[in-house]
């Protein structure tokens, strides 16, 4: 019987992103992003900007584990290129993302003394934003939501003066002779493949963990990434949501596993 989910109630997450790829909405035009907003703005995503589209990234299992994951290369025939448009709330927290092969929503903390609002919530507002572009395709007759990957990243910031020795239990610091001191940083990157409990591989797991500098201020930190990824099965609502609760819970307990004891401590674990 698996253990309670581990909780913190201070955790270091400051970025929280859900995804859905899909298979590309050929006749998508610019003038529909408008339509789009429409749907968005009575839950208070008054603002808009747009930005350019995200690379697809696939996971394949075929190849290798130290080969990179694959980018497949897509191609829209004689279509223009699109934007990738965010739709923000007024405090700019809280983000939906939409371009012709994929749709995001973000949290993103808006300061130091803000509270994680949880999972639950963040993927409750990626429900509505995915009903709302369901519905939307469907009006438009653009076709259909053809899934291909989800993916779930949390981004941590870590105070600087918790170096990898005291953050990460994967860094020893061990050497085989005594010709180097410890390191000015550390930055290395983990891949796991995300397994069920008959052995099915459901995704990977990534980590990264490397020095960074708050942007406010220009202090540094220590930025660890967790970002999960795989194909839902089935290659619908339900095989959407139930991969997005594997992800979730895969990186919760990774992270949990990364981190050690004197961490969680100061991040106020509570199971």
């Amino acid at each position: 019987m698996k253990s309670a989910l581990p909780e913190y109630d201070n955790p270091p997450v400051v970025e929280v992103v859900i995804s859905l790829q899909f298979k590309p909405l050929e006749h998508l035009r610019a003038a529909h992003f408008g339509v789009f907003w429409q749907s968005l703005k009575s839950e208070g995503f008054s603002k808009v900007e747009d930005h350019g589209e995200l690379a697809p990234a696939i996971e394949t299992y075929e190849t290798p584990s130290a080969t990179p994951i694959g980018i497949v290369l897509r191609s829209f025939d004689d279509a223009p290129p699109l934007p990738r448009v965010w739709f923000l709330d007024e405090e700019q927290n809280q983000l939906v993302q939409l371009q012709r092969d994929r749709l995001v929503v973000n949290w993103r903390k808006p300061d130091k003394l803000a509270t994680y609002p949880h999972y639950s919530q963040i993927i409750k507002r990626f429900k509505f934003a995915l009903t709302a572009l369901h519905n939307f395709v469907e009006s438009e007759q653009l076709g259909v939501i053809a899934p291909v990957q989800c993916e779930i990243t949390y981004i941590n910031h870590v105070q600087a003066s918790a170096d990898a020795f005291r953050t990460v239990t994967v860094w020893t610091n061990e050497y085989s002779d005594d010709y180097l001191s410890d390191p000015e940083d550390v930055a290395f990157s983990i891949r796991y493949r995300m397994n069920d409990e008959a052995g099915k591989t459901l995704g990977r797991l990534h980590v990264a963990f490397q020095p960074a500098f708050q942007r406010s201020d220009r202090q540094p930190l220590v930025l660890l990434q967790l970002t999960a990824r795989g194909k839902p099965e089935p290659e619908d609502s339900e095989g959407i949501f139930q991969l997005f609760d594997h992800q979730h819970e895969w990186i919760v307990r990774g992270f949990t596993s990364l981190t050690t004891e004197k961490m969680h401590k100061e991040w106020r674990r509570s199971k």
